[in-house]
């Protein structure tokens, strides 16, 4: 083992080395992610000084020195597999979608967010294990031409949400705990962990945040998914579709009861949800009552420690009006009117899209004659 360690110990004086010379390089060719640079070596600085203690236990031939290659490991593979493929390989798209992100987060009360990078090469995912004011966030490439899914990104705003502020999940477990004790089934809180609350609740801030267009987003993935709604899949880190989408419905603004979009979107669904059986699991696990239980208090924890998010409760236009784009309409604003022209008045949607994409260019692509 101990010369399988001294390997490792030369393997990573090469790759720290190298990481440090592009960090250097990326931060004199993109002094914009300056933040992200400065959070990168300092994490780096602290992995470096891991690194000569292990070279100090190996000489002794301390047996602690094993226990330092997963801490070292954690580092490098956030750093090489993550953050720099990113940064390397950041085109004028991902600088769209991240300068255009940037403005939301604010909209969405993320104040502590100083730098975004954003890898345009993939599903929707986040990460903001380096530090929560710097997050990185993947997303299908079409989002640099158009706004489908990318109401979406408002859910990974969540995830960066709960990584500032871990309580509010706690603050969930305790409804599932209550919830469950009154009906002395304690063996069903195993189900809701962690991750499984985390993800309904980024459902829910993402209706808070975004409103319709997110309800709309989670039925239209649900229905491509072609999954059973209601299964309870101890596998899955989501919560079933059947969930997820009745707690996108509850968290819309009351205002929106009656739009004809909203109303589409949940005709669709129940004819989805007809074609399947819920099975007793379903019932327990993920009955209205724990659920509408969880919409409250994840909406009080918005509310409350998040004052600064803004509850999306703009009515939607009709008629000619929707079409009309307007210097004041944010992204929300856009992402709600796409949602009803595209589902109301499909026809209309392509040439309107390509207006909208006009208007976020002439915006967060500056550089660019649009």
């Amino acid at each position: 083992m101990l010369e399988y360690i001294k390997a490792k110990v030369a393997d990573y004086a090469v790759i720290l080395s190298w990481i440090e010379q592009e960090l250097q390089d990326i931060e004199t060719r993109c002094p914009e992610h300056h933040p992200l640079i400065v959070h990168l070596q300092s994490e780096l600085v602290d992995t470096k000084g891991l690194h000569d203690y292990l070279k100090e236990l190996v000489e002794a031939s301390d047996n602690r020195a094993i226990s330092l290659i997963p801490v070292l490991e954690s580092f490098i593979v956030l750093a090489t597999a993550y953050y720099l493929p990113a940064l390397q390989k950041e085109g004028e798209a991902d600088r769209f979608l991240r300068r255009l992100l940037l403005s939301v987060a604010k909209q969405c009360g993320l104040n502590w967010v100083e730098d975004i990078v954003v890898h345009l090469d993939g599903e929707h995912e986040t990460f903001s294990r380096l530090s929560v004011e710097t997050p990185l966030i993947l997303a299908p490439p079409q989002h640099a031409v158009s706004l489908s899914d990318m109401p979406g990104l408002y859910h990974e705003f969540g995830h960066n949400v709960l990584r500032k502020l871990p309580g509010i999940v706690d603050v969930l477990g305790i409804a599932v705990s209550e919830h469950f004790a009154k009906l002395r089934k304690g063996d069903s809180l195993e189900y809701w962990e962690i991750g499984r609350l985390g993800e309904l609740f980024c459902d829910i801030f993402a209706t808070f945040v975004c409103g319709p267009a997110h309800y709309v987003s989670c039925i239209d993935m649900g229905i491509r998914s072609d999954c059973d709604p209601f299964l309870v899949d101890d596998g899955d880190a989501h919560p079933p579709f059947s969930a997820r989408v009745y707690v996108c419905c509850k968290s819309l603004n009351i205002i929106y009861g009656n739009e004809p979009v909203v109303a589409m979107a949940r005709d669709a669904w129940e004819s989805c949800e007809g074609t399947r059986d819920r099975d007793e699991v379903f019932e327990l696990v993920c009955s209205e009552a724990l659920l509408d239980c969880l919409v409250d208090a994840s909406l009080r924890c918005i509310q409350e420690l998040l004052p600064n998010a803004k509850y999306y409760s703009t009515p939607l236009p009709r008629d000619e009006e929707l079409e009309h784009i307007t210097e004041e309409m944010s992204l929300e604003d856009m992402l709600n009117r796409g949602a009803k022209i595209l589902f109301m008045y499909p026809e209309r949607y392509a040439g309107w899209e390509e207006k909208i994409f006009k208007r976020l260019n002439s915006i967060y692509r500056p550089d660019l004659s649009v």
